[in-house]
């Protein structure tokens, strides 16, 4: 029986603020506003202007949905006293803290697990090498496969499982620093991995140094997330099991969040338009004209539509405002159609050399 002490009148039921959880709240829904706005302008771009939507699309959503299941976890975590010190916190309001935590656990490891599927879907859609495309198989295989043994170990890390928030209870619980430190690693090596896989493919496109450089570094921004999930590391310490938990978790959690939109966001990178960098070249002194009246849908016209459409060998078209994946899907697109006006043009100077000697 919980004495009465445990129980007491504490600062949420005062009315007193609490500074750090608020600004954990605050925080929160500020970057799931920027993912949402992110990914609805990824699906505009994807549903009306390319009309090129796909199992990635459907994956960031899944994403963006529990990233705002994570937003409601945290605030709840807040009004509930993540953010105040231990002994500031009645035993009934910790337990619901530490119970909207073990959810927004829970949706954390799905929600980068679905981050990092999108991604390299979006892979497999704009880049065709055959050892590419078992090396991003394999890399969602992983991801799958640790992601799935994060959250079951999470889920039954106590034993009953309701002693992972309410502590008075009877039973035993794993480490659990120890599956916080091995997840993130493998989140680590992932993030790397996909941050690696498009390099070379990008080496080899026929496009200029500068934007073969553009595209490095938009997929680059993963970079981003991996400092997220290093600083995350390093909050997530001994003192997490310290006495005064609901003060330290609230900086992790802050981490964890970050880590969560900042992936959402730079997922959608690669597929929206670039508006600004047309503003950004005339500021510059270079005068640009646009090389396309309608939306691009690289991929989808044949040779021949194509060829209507591409300039004469020797002007240079403007890719100002392509998003990376039309400028990949574009560049190759192009590549293919050269080599084969090359092959045929070379068939009828041959036939024209036998039928006219």
């Amino acid at each position: 029986m919980d004495s009465f002490a445990d129980w007491k009148r504490d600062v949420i039921d005062d009315g007193l603020p609490n500074p750090r959880g608020e600004q954990l709240a605050h925080v929160s829904i500020v970057f799931a506003c920027l993912s949402f706005v992110f990914v609805a302008a990824r699906l505009l771009t994807r549903c009306f202007v390319n009309k090129l939507a796909g199992p990635d699309d459907v994956l960031i959503v899944g994403s963006l949905i529990l990233a705002i299941c994570m937003t409601v976890s945290y605030n709840e975590e807040a009004r509930n006293g993540f953010g105040l010190h231990f002994d500031q916190v009645n035993y009934g309001h910790k337990v619901k803290a530490f119970k909207w935590f073990f959810a927004a656990q829970i949706l954390y490891k799905v929600a980068t697990c679905l981050t990092k599927l999108s991604i390299l879907m979006l892979y497999l859609r704009i880049f065709p090498g055959r050892n590419f495309r078992i090396a991003s198989w394999v890399t969602m295989g992983i991801t799958v496969t640790y992601s799935l043994a994060a959250v079951f170990t999470t889920i039954w890390s106590c034993n009953p499982i309701q002693k992972a928030w309410d502590k008075k209870l009877d039973g035993h619980c794993l480490d659990i620093i120890s599956v916080w430190y091995s997840t993130s690693i493998m989140i680590i090596i992932t993030d790397v991995i996909i941050i690696v896989l498009p390099i070379n493919e990008i080496r080899r496109l026929q496009l200029s140094t500068r934007q073969k450089l553009l595209l490095s570094s938009v997929f680059s921004l993963g970079l981003f997330v991996i400092a997220c999930t290093v600083v995350r590391m390093y909050t997530v310490s001994p003192k997490t099991t310290a006495e005064d938990q609901t003060y330290y978790q609230a900086i992790s959690n802050s981490w964890t969040f970050l880590e969560v939109n900042v992936g959402i966001i730079c997922a959608c990178l690669p597929v929206l338009k670039f508006p600004f960098s047309r503003l950004l070249a005339r500021v510059r002194g270079r005068k640009t004209t646009a090389t396309q009246s309608g939306p691009s849908d690289y991929g989808l016209k044949t040779i021949g539509q194509m060829n209507s459409r591409r300039k004469s060998a020797n002007t240079k078209p403007d890719h100002t405002g392509d998003s990376v994946e039309d400028l990949i899907l574009g560049e190759a697109a192009g590549t293919r159609e050269f080599a084969l006006q090359t092959t045929v043009s070379s068939q009828v100077t041959q036939n024209e050399r036998y039928e006219y000697p």
